[in-house]
């Protein structure tokens, strides 16, 4: 009986272990590539956005890399969660390049390899397909890490 009762006690922590689930897919998790994406905007590294995209688009050359040397410092994320393999994020930042408040919104997808965002440019019907899912502020703007 005892033996029973440790297997069902061991069998239901394994269950709640696997349906809490692990988003990291090769070192990222979805809430990494926004972040990514934004540093490669302010780094104007073109090979590195077409590399988090899901379908590189042609309008960007996959050997510019970085132009400079700038980093994201300070910046608001804010993410909606789909379902397991999907996530919408919205990243507010300033550009310490060009010195401009910037907003970018994006689908997160989980695909075979890795986390990646869905196209080149903003979500056009953003507002919309967040419309209903709760949001999660994951960082404000200057707050330290």
């Amino acid at each position: 009986m005892k033996k029973l009762i440790t297997l069902i006690s061991f069998s239901v922590l394994l269950f709640v272990a696997a349906a809490c689930g692990n988003d990291e897919i090769n070192g990222q998790t979805p809430s990494d590539i926004p972040i990514e994406w934004a540093n490669a905007m302010i780094q104007r590294d073109q090979a590195t956005r077409a590399e988090l995209l899901q379908n590189p688009s042609e309008a960007l050359d996959l050997s510019e890399g970085p132009q400079n040397d700038e980093e994201l410092q300070n910046y608001r994320l804010e993410e909606w969660k789909a379902s397991d393999d999907k996530y919408f994020y919205e990243i507010k930042f300033t550009d310490p390049v060009s010195n401009e408040g910037r907003t970018q919104t994006m689908e997160i997808r989980r695909t075979d390899e890795g986390w990646k965002r869905t196209q080149l440019l903003n979500l056009k019907n953003f507002d919309t397909l967040v419309e209903g899912l709760d949001g999660t502020v994951l960082r404000e703007l200057h707050e330290d890490d």
